[in-house]
């Protein structure tokens, strides 16, 4: 009976870092976003035209497919505002930044709250009267009092808001 070894050419070259995922697979993947970035889509016949066999499509095309996906998609996330960002935000307030700090879930609720006071404050700059400013700071009170965060911050955020905003004679 005839052994047959596998000579280096013949054995599938596995990946380093220890994944299961086979090189050609992630070849592919960069075929796939290289493709699609130029004319917007992949067919079967532009990954033989790019070398791959039918069998290679045929593995490793939906692995190779999600692949190629999760790297053309870039995740953003925030980090969680400060104190110092949460002070700034009430001092310059824009309806798209509200305050967000850490646990804190971005409601409609709690933007609604946020729109009403950035609202009041553009008022107070255009009529600045003294109802309009204790206005103000009650609406930002409203809205700091539905953050988890502690009282003496709300206190600090006040104290910064009141400081800066324009002096009100009747």
């Amino acid at each position: 009976m005839l052994h047959h070894r596998s000579s280096p050419q013949t054995r599938p070259i596995l990946p380093d870092d220890g994944g299961d995922m086979h090189p050609r697979c992630r070849e592919m993947a960069d075929t796939m976003r290289e493709l699609f970035s130029v004319g917007g889509g992949v067919r079967f016949n532009d990954l033989i035209r790019a070398g791959f066999t039918n069998a290679e499509i045929v593995e490793f095309k939906e692995q190779a497919t999600r692949l190629a996906t999760e790297a053309s998609t870039r995740q953003i996330w925030s980090r969680p505002d400060l104190l110092a960002d949460i002070i700034e935000k009430a001092r310059a307030p824009l309806p798209n930044r509200p305050p967000l700090p850490r646990d804190t879930k971005e409601t409609q609720a709690l933007l609604v709250a946020w729109g009403t006071y950035c609202a009041a404050r553009a008022s107070l700059v255009l009529d600045p009267w003294p109802g309009q400013r204790e206005r103000c700071l009650a609406l930002l009170a409203l809205y700091l009092n539905r953050l988890p965060i502690f009282p003496a911050n709300r206190m600090t955020v006040m104290r910064a808001v009141e400081q800066m905003l324009p002096q009100v004679a009747q």
